[in-house]
């Protein structure tokens, strides 16, 4: 198997971190990424790897990341947007948008926009979960307020959802796009914080990463939800097979941006 250029968002801890590890240790190069600079720059001297940086809570970040790569690179074989949040101290950004819709949703949507011309055939694994629940359109626009939980399911159930859409839309001309719930509580900061539980081996979640961004048997699966709790492709939450409120998602998130 060649060498691929792989780059795993929110990858200083928890599954990011450790499947930036594994890869590797495997042969390909991992770019990490990262919103504390500390803790990036630790994890990219200790790997030796490249690093990029940018809090997914700004949305101009994201894009300045973006424009960075685009100079540095020609291609990404892999991108895998795990970078998410859950609970949080403050759940409103500056622009007034739910937190949990700008890290899991927006910005993920926005850089693999931005990074297309270097993905070319290559792949996209969107991190959902087994938490979903219907996207509210005024939830989306930040005019309703939330708790942790229904903010986070919202999150995850629309970014399979436009990972859906934009694979039906970008056809065989785009990459493979995958969403995948790595499974249910692992033992991440994540669930620790969020749960109050110590969470299952991170290392199921890292297994299914690594063949998602590897394995050519994926690659027949583009716009697909894998659910790693049942170890096969599945159907996500009821709304997640509606192709006109995909439409809608991908519509109000070209304007938020």
């Amino acid at each position: 198997m060649s060498s691929k250029i792989i780059l795993i968002t929110g990858s200083t801890d928890g599954i990011g971190l450790a499947t930036a590890k594994k890869l590797t240790s495997l042969g390909h190069k991992v770019i990490v990424h990262g919103r504390n600079t500390e803790k990036l720059n630790k994890v990219a001297t200790e790997l030796d790897l490249e690093s990029v940086q940018a809090d997914f809570s700004n949305l101009c970040e994201v894009q300045s990341m973006a424009d960075f790569i685009l100079e540095k690179y020609d291609k990404i074989d892999v991108l895998i947007n795990n970078a998410g949040v859950f609970k949080v101290s403050n759940p409103r950004t500056t622009d007034g948008y739910d937190v949990r819709y700008v890290v899991n949703t927006f910005a993920p949507y926005l850089l693999t926009k931005k990074l297309l011309p270097i993905l070319k055939k290559g792949r996209v694994i969107n991190l959902s979960s087994a938490a979903q629940a219907s996207v509210d359109f005024e939830a989306m626009r930040g005019n309703i307020v939330m708790d942790d939980f229904e903010a986070y399911a919202q999150s995850k159930l629309a970014i399979t959802m436009w990972s859906r859409y934009v694979a039906n839309t970008m056809g065989s001309n785009g990459p493979v796009f995958i969403a995948v719930n790595p499974a249910s509580l692992l033992g991440t900061k994540m669930v620790k914080e969020g749960f109050n539980t110590a969470g299952n081996d991170i290392n199921i979640g890292v297994n299914i990463l690594t063949s998602l961004s590897l394995d050519d048997q994926h690659l027949k699966h583009s716009g697909e939800y894998y659910d790693n709790d049942n170890q096969r492709y599945s159907v996500p939450q009821a709304d997640g097979l509606d192709d006109e409120k995909a439409k809608r998602i991908v519509e109000l998130m070209d304007d938020i941006i």
